[in-house]
C-alpha cells in the first residue's frame, strides 16, 4: 500500500512539473506567435500593401523607416562609385605609364624615327583631370588611345 502512496505521489510530482513546463512552452510560443504576427504586419506596410489602418504615428515610423533605408542605400552607392572612380583613376595612370614606356622602348630601337617623333608629341602632355569633375573619372581620352593604336599598328605593319 506505501508503494503505492509513493506512486501515486510520484506521478502527481512528474504532472505538475509537466504542466508549468506545458503552460511555460505555450506562452512563449504564444509570444512568439504575436512576434510573427507583428513583423509580418510590419512588412505588409513596408511594401505598401496594408495602409488603410495605420495610424498618423505609425505612417511616420513608416516614413522614418523607409527615408533611413533610402540614406543607407544612397550612401553605399556613392561609396562603391568613389571606388571606381578611384579605380578607373589608377588604371589610368597606370595606361599612361605603360604608353610611357612603350613609347621609349619604340624610341630607343627606331633611334627617334619619324613615326616615334610622332607619337611622342601626341603622348607628351598628359592630361589634367579634376578629381571633383566624376565625369571624366579619371579615364584617359579614348580617342587619344585610338590615335595611338592605329600609329602602333602603322609602325608594326612597317616593320
Amino acid at each position: 500500500m506505501q508503494q503505492v502512496f509513493e506512486k501515486y505521489e510520484l506521478y502527481s510530482e512528474i504532472q505538475s512539473h509537466s504542466s508549468e513546463e506545458l503552460q511555460i512552452e505555450t506562452e512563449s510560443c504564444n509570444k512568439l506567435r504575436k512576434d510573427v504576427a507583428d513583423k509580418t504586419h510590419e512588412l505588409r506596410q513596408l511594401k505598401w500593401e496594408e495602409l488603410q489602418g495605420c495610424s498618423l504615428r505609425e505612417l511616420q515610423k513608416l516614413e522614418e523607416q523607409i527615408e533611413t533605408s533610402f540614406s543607407r542605400v544612397s550612401k553605399a552607392i556613392d561609396e562603391r562609385h568613389a571606388r571606381e572612380i578611384s579605380l578607373l583613376k589608377r588604371k589610368g595612370v597606370q595606361l599612361m605609364q605603360e604608353n610611357r614606356r612603350l613609347k621609349q622602348s619604340v624610341a630607343g630601337k627606331q633611334g627617334q624615327s619619324s613615326e616615334a617623333v610622332t607619337i611622342c608629341n601626341l603622348s607628351d602632355s598628359p592630361q589634367d583631370y579634376d578629381s571633383s569633375d566624376t565625369s571624366q573619372a579619371g579615364v584617359p581620352d579614348v580617342d587619344r588611345f585610338n590615335l595611338l593604336a592605329r600609329v602602333w599598328k602603322d609602325i608594326a605593319y612597317r616593320n
